[in-house]
């Protein structure tokens, strides 16, 4: 072999050993870590997460990675629900209330993700921060009052579910206020977290069973979540089994209503 040819073999061996780690690296990367949880009779399984953060309110990842996260991890299905008031990061992103909805339902298309838009309405208690997931547009529900931002994520058929009960109470244990009262009596509750990111609420699933409302898990993360569980000792974020009826968005909405859920 002469020296041209040996260096246009050298050449084809270099980029070949370029394209075949490029490749490896890609497919670890992106490789579902793929759990199973039995179905019951009737119903489907779905792992599902409706509470998390990105750069368009408090969290610190681009809205896609939320999607790839996710998928990785195994579930199913998920809500980015940035806050509606709180956003640290608004001289840095034009904050549009959709817009993470918008930049990551391509991303959860392509990995088979359900992604259901949502918001995170943040007052102070009372009372206190509620998810508005299943909405139509963020925009529209920015209100002044709380009770005004309710009602308009209710108009949009919102489901409307409080978070992290025990947040700023002494112990983390939940008080319920008259507030709470008159947001149940209307309707407007359909759900509570009775694990949030790391806390547990033994009153709020109590609160669950005799107010008649779905019992919910959510991770609320707002690093990358490598950051945060230990995939190598099977470490997960908390997350949520719906029982539905099929692998969609409005089978889910029809489980959460029906309170066919584990925390």
């Amino acid at each position: 072999m002469n020296n041209k040819c040996r260096r246009h073999c050298l050449t084809f061996i270099t980029i070949f050993m370029i394209v075949l780690t490029h490749c490896y690296t890609a497919s670890a990367q992106y490789t579902r870590n793929e759990f199973h949880l039995p179905d019951v009779p009737g119903y489907i399984t779905l792992k599902c997460d409706f509470h998390m953060h990105t750069v368009f309110s408090d969290g610190n990842v681009w809205p896609p990675v939320r999607v790839e996260e996710a998928w990785q991890e195994g579930l199913d299905a998920i809500t980015i629900t940035d806050h509606l008031e709180y956003l640290p990061h608004k001289r840095d992103v034009n904050i549009d209330h959709n817009r993470s909805y918008e930049l990551a339902v391509q991303r959860a298309h392509e990995l088979g993700i359900i992604l259901i838009q949502g918001i995170e309405i943040t007052r102070d208690i009372p009372p206190g921060h509620f998810n508005a997931i299943f909405i139509k547009d963020a925009n529209a529900i920015d209100k002044k009052k709380w009770q005004d931002v309710m009602t308009a994520a209710i108009d949009q058929g919102a489901f409307l579910f409080w978070n992290h009960p025990g947040w700023r109470q002494p112990d983390e244990i939940p008080v319920w206020y008259d507030e709470h009262t008159d947001i149940l009596q209307k309707g407007w509750m359909h759900g509570m977290e009775v694990v949030n990111y790391c806390s547990y609420y033994p009153l709020a699933f109590e609160w669950c069973l005799s107010k008649n409302i779905s019992i919910l898990a959510n991770s609320d993360v707002h690093h990358p979540t490598g950051m945060i569980w230990d995939k190598t000792t099977g470490e997960r974020r908390p997350m949520t089994l719906v029982f539905a009826t099929k692998r969609s968005a409005e089978a889910i909405r029809e489980a959460l209503d029906a309170r066919r859920t584990v925390a």
